[in-house]
Order: C-alpha cells, then structure tokens, then sequence
C-alpha cells in the first residue's frame, strides 16, 4: 500500500474512532442534566491550566523544485512523540481552549533524483498554536482545533552515500483537526487526535560540501498525523 493510502486509512480510523466515542458518550450521557451555554464561565471539570505529552505516527509528502535542473516529489513518514501545555475555559458543555504543543520529529524519505542522486528530506521537529472549541458529553470531549503549525526541514542531497548538497530551513504554514478526549479522573485525561499540517513552501539554499555558491530548492510539506496523548490538570 503506497504512502497516500496510508494517509486516507490513518483520515478513516480517525473518523471512525471519533463516531465510535461520540456515540458512547451520547449514550451514557442520556437524560442527564445539563448547564445552560450563558452567563460566566464555571469552574467545570475541563476548566484550567493542563500540561501533558503525546506520540504518534505521520505519514506525508514533499515536492521539491530546482529551477532548470530537477524536481522531486516522494513520500515522507515516521513518528512524532513531545509535550503540550493549554488553558480551557468551560462554559456549560461548551469548552474553549487554546494549546501550545513542540515534538520532535523522526520524519524523513528520499528518492533518486539526478541519475544517480539521492535526495534526502527530514523534519527536525514540530511546533503548534491552536485553538481548541468542543462539547462535552459525560466525561468525554469530542473537539476541533486548528491554529499555526513550525517545523526545521532538512534537505540532504548524497552521491553514494557521501555527502553533495545540504540546507535546513524553518517552515511556518498552519494545521487542523479534531479529537476526542476522556477524563479518567479529576486531573488525568487521555485523548486519541488527527491533524493535518501543511508546511507551506519555503526554498531550501543548498550550499555545496565543500563550499561554494547555493542552488535554491522550493521545498514544500505536508503531513498527515495520529497521535494518542495524556494530560494532568494543574488548576482550575
């Protein structure tokens, strides 16, 4: 199965455990009473500051363009594993949140380009700032988000393994999502997350390994995530 298979499997599991913990918490939330969606926020059982970590698999692709000389476009995957820190407020059963997330990354593919040149991308690691709206059913939150998405990108260029080209940049583009989140005590959760990052495009100057002038690679990402998380509640 190719890489963007993978990526439309890793959108349906997604999709499907999403429905699965919604109709659950549909379920057992059946004739309980609810707040009202007015007035000031309450000190609810989702509201206040939380930190916590998170790992899971990525699946993606990249392109990249040298002006008269080559293009690539290849498949990337790997896994992401880091740590998370956000605010909630909770209004009812609406809750509000933004997070702030770094992970490194163990993301990388190549491809033959040139002849007899492989060409190398990596992503160092992955940086985001979100905001997070849901609803609460029982003890579960189901959840959207999307926000602004950093990641370091490698681009390695080898002749048989020795080293030809290299060049590392910052990409700045954005991500969305959505999740489910359950609350297994007062201050411990655990949630299962898809988002998607687009990375935008950014060039790439490739300085020669022994110096020299920079050949300029457009280089853009895309990356497709899973990841299972835990959360401690700090205040609320």
């Amino acid at each position: 199965m190719s890489q963007r298979h993978w990526i439309g499997a890793l959108r349906w599991i997604a999709c499907g455990a999403l429905a699965l913990a919604t109709s659950a918490s549909l379920a057992m939330a059946d004739g309980m009473p609810r707040a009202p969606l007015k007035g000031a926020p309450v000190a609810g059982p989702w509201q206040g500051f939380y930190v916590g970590s998170s790992a899971g698999l990525v699946t993606g692709e990249t392109t990249g363009n040298v002006p008269g000389l080559t293009s690539t476009d290849f498949d990337l995957n790997g896994a992401l594993y880091g740590l998370q820190v956000g605010y909630n407020l909770q209004y009812g059963t609406t809750v509000l949140g933004i997070e702030g997330s770094w992970s490194h990354s163990t993301v990388q593919g190549n491809t033959a380009c040139v002849i007899f040149l492989d060409c190398k991308r990596e992503v160092d690691w992955v940086a985001t700032l979100v905001g997070r709206a849901g609803m609460v059913f029982d003890r579960t939150l189901v959840y959207g988000m999307a926000g602004v998405a950093w990641a370091d990108v490698d681009t390695k260029v080898s002749v048989l393994g020795t080293p030809f080209l290299s060049g590392s940049e910052t990409h700045t583009g954005w991500t969305a999502g959505f999740g489910f989140e359950h609350m297994l005590s007062s201050h411990i959760t655990t949630r299962i997350e898809y988002s998607h990052i687009d990375l935008g495009s950014t060039t790439h100057n490739l300085a020669f390994a022994g110096g020299g002038p920079t050949i300029p690679d457009k280089v853009d990402v895309k990356l497709d995530t899973i990841r299972l998380g835990v959360n401690i509640k700090l205040t609320n």
